[in-house]
């Protein structure tokens, strides 16, 4: 019987690791979508919202978290080789390898622990704070796909 662990990360194979770049551009585009939609609803005043727009914002940045998250786990483990332990650690762990700036790693952090709020503690969530915390952060999601894309190009070479 083969141990497909250690055949699957043995040092080998993990030099031939790489990325797959459809994937990471589907959920580039994701990210994309997101932030289009999120723009339009941060565009009006928080008070013009209603009910239905505050969940749509609330499910929005959870789908960007997740997407900008899926992209940083499949690099750290197609590139590195290193799995985390959440979403937080994630954009730090990037941060400190170059990829992204510390302070957009800092940035989007934050973010993923909102998304944790939004998924494990949605009760104690004030939508006014998820309106600015959005409003304020849609250039973290921009700005993190430019550098993605930069280092990938800078990986192909």
């Amino acid at each position: 019987m083969y141990n497909y662990q250690k055949l699957i990360f043995s040092p080998a194979i993990v030099y031939h690791m790489s990325v797959n770049e459809e994937q990471i551009e589907a959920r580039i585009r994701e990210i994309n979508d997101a932030i289009e939609m999120l723009r339009d609803l941060v565009a009006k005043d928080f008070e013009e919202l209603i009910v239905y727009e505050k969940l749509s914002m609330r499910y929005l940045l959870i789908q960007s978290v997740e997407a900008a998250s899926s992209i940083c786990m499949h690099i750290l483990l197609g590139v590195f080789n290193e799995r985390v332990e959440g979403f937080p650690e994630c954009f730090t762990r990037l941060g400190a390898k170059g990829i992204i700036p510390s302070n957009l790693a800092s940035g989007l952090s934050s973010a993923a622990r909102l998304r944790n709020l939004l998924v494990h503690r949605y009760w104690v969530i004030i939508d006014e704070r998820v309106y600015e915390s959005a409003k304020d952060g849609l250039k973290d999601f921009e700005d993190f796909t430019t550098h993605i894309r930069k280092f990938l190009a800078g990986y192909k070479a």
